[in-house]
């Protein structure tokens, strides 16, 4: 039997994995192959000794405890890429292993613990690298992605205040109603870029929708974003029947950029139209206050109406009109984010209808971030 252990023993001992054999209640250290000494950054002059005196921090950071505590019950204790710090020759370092404790138990009592271990240190710094490569592009992606929505966003309210500005310039004279209303469309398209920016400031900084919130009034939103579209898409012969607004709890900027993008789309889009229609309601349904948006215009091919919502996809009867393809794209983007949804039926050269669905917390006092 004897000659069988001195085997055993042997065999770990040429084994490249790290191994410790513990042979008393006190942890003493019976053996530890090479591979293991190396780990400990120690000679076999610690054979024979107790692990907590040869190791102090090991006993500080709670690892003899743990193997006291295999001793007596004789469980098995296994860690995953566990970190440690170990001193060798008065440096402290901290390293990372895969261990584990096993009892060897005989007649119901533990007679020895077997301590194998893999310095998975290496490892952990080779993935937290890639981590750190992934999440450079991601950054990089997403900085993208913020620079293509941003030239979508501003190139609206940037053309309505370069109209607005050629008008004045170009006009001679011009009555004082007149300036004014051409300098509170300027107006109006100045604010609408700082909110753009100040918004896409706040998503980069943050990487999700947290907001000041509040109720929103949107009788004031909707018939300026009508009003814009008119002007920038040059559909001033288009009607808009504008029915129910309920408030939406939420960021009148976020909100702003919703309905602009859609309403937009729909002067657009009816803009070559013998009489433009574009209504505009709201519902309550299962929860949701429910926005609808309908218009008469080209429509979209029924074999396009689920692409459309990809970035930079266009139907191909839009050909002619202005656009990137990125605005349906954003809007669902944002509807997702605050927990709502976006979806669309249309007939071509009969129009599109848009449904808004945002969260109704009208009588919900816990009105969670989004």
């Amino acid at each position: 039997m004897k000659q069988f252990e001195n085997l055993i023993l042997r065999a770990l001992g040429q084994s490249p994995g790290a191994t410790a054999v513990y042979d008393t209640a006190m942890i003493r250290i019976a053996f530890a192959n090479r591979a293991m000494l190396e780990i400990w950054g120690r000679g076999e002059e610690i054979i024979g000794q107790d692990l907590e005196i040869t190791f102090p921090e090991f006993k500080t950071q709670g690892f003899t405890e743990i193997l006291k505590n295999v001793w007596v019950t004789g469980k098995i204790y296994e860690a995953k890429a566990c970190p440690v710090n170990i001193t060798i020759k008065g440096v402290t370092e901290l390293k990372y292993f895969d261990f584990t404790y096993q009892a060897i138990v005989e007649d119901g009592n533990t007679i020895a613990i077997v301590h194998t271990a893999a310095d998975v240190s290496a490892r952990l710094r080779a993935l937290k690298k890639v981590e750190e490569q992934e999440a450079i592009l991601s950054f990089n992606n997403e900085l993208e992605q913020l620079t293509r929505i941003l030239s979508h966003d501003l190139k609206n309210p940037l053309s309505i205040a370069r109209m607005g500005a050629q008008y004045l310039q170009t006009k001679r004279t011009i009555d004082d109603s007149e300036q004014y209303k051409w300098a509170n469309i300027i107006l109006e398209a100045l604010n609408s870029i700082e909110h753009i920016i100040n918004h896409k400031i706040q998503l980069n900084q943050t990487r999700m929708l947290v907001y000041d919130k509040a109720w929103i009034s949107l009788d004031k939103i909707v018939p300026q974003v009508c009003s814009e579209s008119q002007e920038l898409y040059n559909n001033h012969h288009g009607v808009f029947e504008i029915g129910n607004l309920d408030a939406l709890y939420g960021n009148e900027d976020v909100f702003y950029q919703i309905f602009f993008n859609i309403i937009g789309n729909a002067v657009k889009y009816s803009s070559k139209e013998k009489n433009p229609l574009i209504s505009i309601n709201s519902s309550r349904k299962q929860g949701f206050i429910v926005y609808t948006i309908r218009d008469n215009g080209i429509g979209i091919p029924e074999n396009e109406q689920v692409s459309v919502f990809q970035e930079f996809h266009r139907a191909k009867n839009t050909v002619g009109f202005p656009g990137t393809g990125v605005g349906l794209c954003v809007v669902q983007k944002i509807m997702i984010r605050l927990k709502g949804q976006i979806t669309l039926s249309s007939e071509v050269n009969k129009g599109t209808t848009i449904e808004l669905f945002f969260p109704d917390f009208t009588n919900d006092s816990d009105k969670s971030d989004n």
